[in-house]
C-alpha cells in the first residue's frame, strides 16, 4: 500500500510535551520528526534504516497512532495480467524488438534456411519455452523462428537458458534443455559460451 504518512494529533502533542505526557524514546522522536505528509511509508522505513534504527520502527509509530496514513495516497498493486484467448492486443518491447499478443495465436514457423538436421531442435527449443516461460515464450519462439544458422540457434539456445533459469532455476534449465544439448553437440566453439550446462 505504502502510503504518505502524516503526523496525528497524539504525534502533534508528543513531539510538544517536553515533560510529563509521552516521552518517546530517541530514535522515535527522531522519525517522527520527519514525518511531514510528504513521504511515503516505504520511504520513512529506509530513513529509519539508514539512522541505525529497526525497519519496524515506523509500524511502532502507527501502532502508537502518532501517525497515519493520508487517504488516498495508497499506492495499489496492479493484478497480474492473465492471458485469456479474447485479450486485447498488447504489445510489448524488449532488445528494440515488439512483438503484438496477437502473434500468440500464429505460429511462426521456423526458418527454411536452417539447415534441416537443425529445424527439430528449433521447434523443440520453441515447445520448451511455449510450455515454461509465459509471454517471455512469444519473443523467444520469435527469435528461435528467425534463426538461419547453427549459431544463431545457439545463440537463442543461451537466451531460453537464461530465462528457464530465471522462471524455474539452473538444474531445472538445465534438465529441460538436456535433449536439446544432445542434439546441439558443442563442435569447434567455445562450450561456456554456447552452453552453460
Amino acid at each position: 500500500m505504502n502510503p504518505i504518512l502524516r503526523k496525528t494529533e497524539a504525534g502533534q502533542q508528543a513531539l510538544q510535551a517536553r515533560e510529563g505526557g509521552v516521552k518517546l524514546p530517541v530514535r522515535l522522536r527522531t522519525l517522527l520528526l520527519q514525518v511531514d505528509g510528504q513521504k511515503r511509508q516505504e520511504q520513512l522505513v529506509q530513513l529509519a534504516v539508514s539512522l541505525g534504527s529497526p525497519a519496524d520502527l515506523v509500524d511502532k509509530l502507527l501502532e502508537m497512532g502518532l501517525v497515519e496514513g493520508i487517504a488516498g495516497t495508497e499506492i495499489v498493486e496492479a493484478p497480474p495480467i492473465v492471458e485469456t484467448p479474447a485479450a486485447p492486443v498488447v504489445t510489448q518491447v524488449v532488445a528494440n524488438e515488439s512483438v503484438a499478443e496477437s502473434d500468440a495465436g500464429r505460429d511462426i514457423p521456423v526458418s527454411s534456411k536452417l539447415p534441416e538436421h537443425l529445424q527439430p531442435v528449433a521447434t523443440q527449443m520453441r515447445e520448451i519455452a511455449d510450455a515454461h516461460l509465459g509471454l517471455t515464450a512469444l519473443l523467444l519462439k520469435r527469435r528461435i523462428s528467425h534463426c538461419d544458422t547453427e549459431l544463431e540457434l545457439r545463440q537463442a539456445l543461451i537466451a531460453l537458458k537464461e530465462a528457464l533459469t530465471k522462471a524455474t532455476n539452473a538444474d531445472r534449465a538445465t534438465e529441460l534443455l538436456t535433449d536439446i544439448a544432445a542434439a546441439l553437440p558443442v563442435i569447434g566453439m567455445n562450450r561456456a559460451q554456447t552452453y552453460k550446462g
